[in-house]
């Protein structure tokens, strides 16, 4: 029932941006209005939210439980131009001996291949992937209230005086081409896999759906 909700939640945000959006740019033509839109993504552990027919695993053990992440998108025109378009994410996982993604040292954090997969949600249970971002390695994070010590990775890019800026990571908007950078244009029902690729073998260990901030 979770994932019915979930899916009929995402369907409905859908639908109710596609009007907003539309309304805001007929607005804009006659009278110069602001169209500003903001959508933000919680990231929880893959066997956890997952839908059977997403690119997670819906069931079985999370292969990394304590991972944590989050993703948004904010962008803002004013007379058809833009003003602001940024994308942000941020990723942490638990540096263990044991870890299943292979986090084992600060070594192996630093040369992790950590990227976020963006899908756009095409129908119930149908999903095409429209942009990846890599994530750079940030810092190792130690939690003030355990001994956990977290690898902590990064994308931040955006548009700037028509100008694409990569201030972390770098993010493809075209994936039949690996030429294209620029700033995905993720939107309110849109999925987001965080995922480590490891000799060309891909593991999702996070998921999140995008919601109106």
């Amino acid at each position: 029932m979770r994932v019915l909700r979930r899916g009929l939640l995402a369907t409905t945000i859908c639908l109710a941006v596609s009007v907003f959006l539309s309304a805001g740019v007929s607005h804009a033509k006659k009278g110069g209005s602001k169209i500003k839109v903001e959508v933000e993504a919680e990231l929880e552990p893959c066997g956890a939210v997952a839908a059977a027919t997403s690119p997670c695993a819906p069931s079985g053990t999370p292969p990394e439980s304590d991972a944590e992440g989050k993703a948004e998108h904010k962008k803002e025109t004013h007379k058809g131009v833009i003003k602001k378009d940024e994308f942000k994410g941020k990723v942490k996982i638990p540096v263990d001996p044991a870890s299943a993604l292979g986090i084992v040292d600060e070594d192996a954090a630093e040369g992790a291949d950590i990227r976020l997969i963006l899908s756009h949600a095409d129908g119930p249970g149908s999903f095409t992937d429209f942009a990846e971002c890599r994530l750079a390695f940030d810092e190792i994070e130690e939690e003030d209230d355990d001994d956990e010590v977290q690898a902590e990775y990064k994308v931040d890019v955006r548009i700037k005086k028509g100008a694409v800026q990569a201030k972390k990571g770098v993010c493809h908007i075209n994936l039949a081409t690996t030429a294209e950078l620029g700033v995905p244009d993720a939107r309110a029902g849109d999925l987001v896999t965080a995922t480590l690729i490891t000799g060309g073998t891909r593991t999702d260990f996070l998921q999140g759906t995008f919601d109106l901030d």
